[in-house]
């Protein structure tokens, strides 16, 4: 299997660093960010082809990227929380697949490459 697309809120960290990556290696991209293109460092730039939320509000780009991602991964340092927790409940709630690794605790590349492929 190959990634078809990947999906993001374009938020600082690595949903951004998804999207760089996404776009370095011709990867389709895409997803839900607020209206306004809110992030938490201003405005997401228009090279991420992301669409826009009719809310202002973090959640409901969170939910709308859980709805529509056939998966869910999430790299993480430390405790959840805010959003990331956010998105590890809703992503339990839909049963979508979820790979949440906390970074801080190490981790094996290939077991994320074969829950990815």
């Amino acid at each position: 299997m190959t990634i078809k697309k990947i999906i993001s809120g374009g938020q600082t960290g690595v949903d951004r660093a998804a999207l760089d990556v996404a776009i370095k290696n011709c990867v389709a991209h895409g997803g839900w960010c607020p209206r306004g293109r809110r992030a938490e460092d201003g405005n997401i730039a228009e090279q991420y082809q992301l669409k826009e939320t009719d809310s202002t509000d973090y959640a409901v780009r969170t939910a709308w990227n859980v709805r529509d991602a056939d998966a869910t991964l999430i790299l993480n340092a430390g405790k959840l929380d805010g959003g990331t927790k956010l998105t590890v409940k809703l992503a339990r709630t839909m049963k979508k697949p979820l790979l949440a690794i906390d970074v801080n605790r190490g981790f094996d590349h290939q077991l994320i490459r074969n829950w990815i492929l």
